[in-house]
């Protein structure tokens, strides 16, 4: 891929799209990440790593953005406006004669979805398939990496609480996922497909628990809670009512079993297994 050819990331702060800068730096491609602000995301910046500010609802910062890239990415945060920043990202896209888009989607993307989250995103991902752009539409499971959330129960009471019920889940980890992407931004064209990437099992959060616990060498605990005991916390610590509610739509979906089964699709993009909830434990032990 030529220098000029930069990968452009929109979402480079959050979780998903900071491990895609990193890895992208690792692999010596060419990065333009877009944030809100350059000087408090200075740190991101490398020798082929450049900033520019931008915002996705600013078609005009979006335009300077996607000058002469290559591939654009797209990851956004929740939010009852997803799908209009997504129409706005893909509209600047093919002003600017981007030649392919990589969209992180959900896993159950579909328009008639019972998640308004997954509504977002099957009406999002119909809009990059009709544009005419190449594409490759992510599908990720939930990341191992929102056990984060639950780091400070676990260190100081040895347990955690979600709305889980017994379910399995086929829940996978950022760094595969990231690590698939610069394997399709490699290659410098897309071939206008679709990948649901899952981890390599269906674990509950059981054995999330039991796994804890041998990496840490001490008994850790899973209490189910209840979906609404969840959403009323969301909203105690500020979260906005639309983001609660969501949330716990697509909780309810996850306790019912619906996103157990497990996809070859990331295995074959990596050309490897994915990482198991078991490695990440590892990698990861010092945090709980």
């Amino acid at each position: 891929m030529s220098v000029d050819n930069k990968i452009l990331v929109v979402g480079a702060t959050g979780n998903n799209g900071k491990e895609l800068v990193s890895q992208l730096k690792d692999a010596g491609l060419p990065v333009r990440a877009m944030v809100r602000n350059l000087e408090k995301n200075k740190a991101l910046a490398s020798d082929t790593t450049e900033l520019v500010q931008g915002d996705l609802t600013d078609q005009e910062s979006l335009d300077a953005a996607m000058e002469g890239i290559n591939i654009a990415y797209i990851v956004t945060a929740i939010h009852e406006d997803a799908v209009s920043y997504y129409a706005n990202f893909i509209a600047a896209a093919k002003r600017a004669g981007v030649k392919g888009v990589i969209k992180i989607s959900a896993i159950g993307a579909s328009t008639d979805s019972a998640s308004a989250i997954l509504r977002q995103h099957g009406e999002s991902d119909d809009l990059l398939i009709a544009s005419g752009l190449d594409y490759a539409i992510l599908r990720p499971n939930s990341f191992f990496q929102n056990m984060f959330w639950e780091a400070r129960q676990i260190k100081r009471r040895s347990k955690f609480s979600l709305p889980m019920a017994d379910a399995k889940q086929s829940i996978v980890d950022i760094r595969d996922i990231a690590e698939a992407t610069v394997a399709l931004c490699k290659k410098g064209t897309l071939d206008n497909s679709i990948h649901t990437l899952t981890g390599p099992e269906s674990i509950s959060y059981i054995d999330v628990a039991q796994s804890l616990s041998e990496k840490l060498d001490k008994p850790v605990k899973y209490v189910p809670g209840s979906a609404e005991a969840s959403e009323q916390g969301m909203k105690a610590m500020g979260m906005p009512e639309w983001n609660a509610v969501a949330l716990t739509e697509l909780q309810k979906m996850f306790a019912n079993g619906d996103f157990a089964d497990v996809s070859a699709d990331l295995a074959t993009l990596l050309g490897r297994q994915p990482r198991s909830f078991a490695d990440f434990a590892s990698d990861y032990v010092k945090y709980f």
